[in-house]
């Protein structure tokens, strides 16, 4: 029994020991640093909605400038913008101005309407805009133009008194007209317009009476045919104003006077008088949305 109980008591040493042994090989890591976070590049400042894009850093040589002018201001004062609609006195009566030399008439001609009796009603417009309201829509420039009321006037087979009471009048209230334009850099690295594009957006209100019957049994929906001619507006607009900005004379009397606008603000940010004959020598130039974004050298 004693020689049982040394046993024990060896074995539980031998046990110990080599628990101590065993931890001693696998000694504690030593703690790791923590990783260093990792860079966080600046972030500018948010661009506010209405200003013109931040001007690129200049990459040119020495004394290079670099300008933003938004294409607003190269069209313009808007106050003075307009669309007028018109056909009583002539189809020419329509006439138009976008901004800087971009304005003229447009054939705008009235509604003819046969009846089956062989009797012809007319149909004429007149309404004027608000000056636009401008906004950037992506590379193109809106102008949103608001007319608060064209006026229908209509005649029953000729322009007499009687001609005249015959037809229930019609008006287009609040009607808007978009135009959007797109800037372009022209071969001298000027802004100037690339294209334009319109959409109408209103309706005819419905007269009291829409169906006026003559000889009996022969009907005239002056309803109907005033809806079918304010459809026809848009496209004879859009027409209109393509082909007069199309022609060279519109597109010269432009770009003629956005080179003196340019130079004139160029000159001055270098601090040059722009009365003198100094020049300005463009080493880039392109268009970020609708803002004109130029880097030059004044040539004094």
């Amino acid at each position: 029994m004693h020689i049982s109980r040394r046993l024990i008591g060896i074995t539980v040493g031998l046990i110990f020991s080599s628990s101590i042994a065993m931890a001693q090989v696998f000694p504690p890591r030593p703690p790791q640093p923590a990783p260093a976070p990792f860079p966080v590049p600046a972030q500018p400042p948010a661009q506010m909605p209405g200003q013109p894009a931040m001007p690129p850093q200049s990459s040119g040589p020495p004394g290079s400038i670099t300008k933003v002018i938004p294409f607003t201001v190269i069209l313009g004062d808007p106050t003075k913008s307009f669309i007028q609609l018109g056909n009583m006195r002539s189809p020419l009566d329509t006439n138009f101005s976008l901004g800087r030399g971009l304005a003229g008439r447009i054939a705008l001609e009235k509604y003819t309407y046969e009846a089956g009796n062989g009797q012809k009603s007319f149909i004429h417009v007149t309404g004027a805009s608000n000056p636009p309201i401008v906004t950037t829509e992506g590379v193109e420039l809106r102008l949103q133009f608001i007319i608060p009321v064209i006026q229908f006037k209509t005649y029953y087979k000729d322009y007499t008194g009687e001609g005249d009471s015959a037809l229930s009048d019609l008006v287009a209230e609040k009607v808007l007209i978009d135009v959007f334009l797109t800037p372009t850099i022209d071969q001298r690295a000027l802004p100037t317009y690339h294209s334009l594009r319109i959409a109408v957006t209103g309706a005819v209100k419905e007269a009291e009476k829409c169906t006026h019957f003559f000889d009996v049994i022969f009907p005239v929906n002056i309803c109907k045919a005033a809806v079918d001619y304010f459809k026809q507006i848009q496209p004879a607009l859009e027409n209109g104003m393509r082909e007069l900005l199309l022609q060279p004379q519109t597109r010269m009397q432009f770009e003629q006077q956005v080179f003196q606008l340019v130079r004139a603000d160029l000159l001055t940010k270098a601090g040059i008088n722009p009365m003198s004959p100094a020049r300005i020598e463009i080493l880039h130039s392109e268009f970020q949305g609708t803002d004109f974004v130029v880097t030059y050298l004044p040539r004094p």
